[in-house]
């Protein structure tokens, strides 16, 4: 089970992503700017999410080819990191990586 408690927080993610691995599943947790709606590309502004992608060992983010990985946005927040672990998890459970 993937318990990232009292290892990474929010700021940490604000300035930096996180990497991991976990019996054949690696995972980055990471802040995003996610593009708002067609209305909205014209505002600077976009929301702020915390992504998590998963795929499968042996190699890295950027060396795993696309179709390979795949994530989920939540908020950028404490709540948004648990519900990400978790998430991370019932994948591994699942085995979808």
């Amino acid at each position: 089970m993937i318990d990232l408690r009292g290892m990474i927080t929010i700021p940490f993610l604000k300035k930096s992503r996180f990497t991991g691995s976990y019996r054949g599943m690696r995972y980055v947790l990471f802040r995003c700017e996610k593009a708002g709606s067609d209305e909205q590309k014209s505002s600077t502004s976009g929301e702020t999410v915390l992504r998590a992608v998963i795929w499968p060992e042996p190699m890295n983010y950027e060396c795993t080819p696309e179709e390979k990985k795949h994530g989920r946005d939540f908020t950028f927040d404490r709540e948004g990191l648990t519900e990400a672990v978790a998430w991370l998890n019932s994948e591994h459970e699942a085995r979808h990586f």
